[in-house]
């Protein structure tokens, strides 16, 4: 059978409008290229509210979507592959709408959906590492590891994690972020993926930086315990380490200091399903306070207490503010 008579077989036996069904599938495979501009998300948002058969196509896209991260890790490393485009025929045989074909996926997607250790949006995980080491993952984050011998961590994009290794002995431990790889071997640290550049937060002992982009021996530099900075292809920027701050989302706490709102809300909307984003006019409204990230409803409900805005729920996962 075919991927598109798959698809519509599909959308008849769950009731759905093929064309809508079709068009829910490029809106999740252009969400998923990470090529999505503000414009974009906007007309995806206008999409999805234009109609009710929108939404339940939608909701069709991300219940499958959401089966991927069910997949066994040990079955799925060895039968994805790492295309550089993803298309909507991959994604209907990811979805397993296209026969028995091998699972084909846009690879930082599903490496995060596979990855050892991972923690969905809104959601906070403790483990002990094999050589007794504590790491926290905060929201939508996920890390690889490598204890086999050696003692290493992948850290994939966009995410934040807490490491404690104080006290576990053993070989150095190597933390690989982005294109940086760091010694964290006896050490607390905090550190956090924003895209072009890391944020790392020493709050005990030290960390080595062993190296930059491209493996560039000058970006090596040791920070101690009580020190930050900021690593990226420029080179290393330290800066005042603000240990509450670093600390904060480990608490369920989002603070903000003067934070432009469209800044905030896309802060907080890592905390969260879907998209939450605001008007234009309304998007320089400065934020500052302290908010829970374990109920995201309630910091939108305290924002629009502070601030002359409304909040709109057009779903549970697709939040507008406007203003008054």
């Amino acid at each position: 059978m075919s991927a598109d008579a798959a698809l519509g077989r599909h959308a008849a036996r769950h009731g759905l409008e093929l064309p809508r069904l079709e068009a829910a599938l490029e809106w999740q495979v252009t969400l998923w290229s990470g090529e999505m501009d503000d414009a974009g998300h906007r007309d995806w948002a206008a999409w999805l509210a234009a109609h009710p058969g929108n939404q339940r196509a939608w909701a069709e896209v991300e219940r499958l979507a959401g089966r991927l991260g069910e997949l066994p890790s040990d079955v799925a490393r060895h039968t994805l592959k790492r295309p550089r485009r993803f298309s909507r025929r991959q994604a209907l045989s990811l979805f397993g709408l296209a026969g028995a074909g091998a699972l084909v996926a846009r690879g930082g997607w599903v490496e995060r959906a596979v990855a050892d250790c991972r923690s969905g949006p809104g959601e906070q995980r403790d483990l002990t590492l094999p050589d007794g080491s504590s790491l926290k993952l905060n929201t939508a984050s996920a890390v690889n590891l490598a204890f086999d011998g050696e003692r290493r961590l992948r850290v994939l994009p966009g995410s934040e994690i807490a490491l404690d290794s104080r006290g576990a002995g053993g070989a150095s431990l190597r933390v690989e972020m982005a294109e940086m790889r760091l010694d964290a071997s006896d050490s607390h640290v905090v550190l956090r993926d924003h895209g072009e550049r890391l944020a790392v937060s020493v709050l005990a002992g030290r960390v080595e930086v062993l190296s930059g982009p491209g493996g560039i021996a000058s970006q090596a530099a040791t920070l101690l315990g009580g020190e930050a900075a900021w690593l990226s292809a420029d080179g290393v920027r330290r800066v005042p380490l603000d240990r509450a701050a670093a600390l904060d989302w480990t608490r369920g706490v989002m603070r903000a200091d003067r934070l432009p709102l469209n800044a905030f809300l896309a802060e907080l909307g890592r905390y969260r399903h879907g998209l939450l984003y605001c008007d234009d006019d309304v998007a320089g409204l400065v934020v500052s306070g302290a908010f829970p990230v374990r109920d995201t409803d309630y910091a939108l409900q305290s924002l629009a207490q502070a601030l002359p805005v409304a909040v709109h729920y057009r779903t549970p996962w697709l939040v507008r503010v406007s203003a008054v």
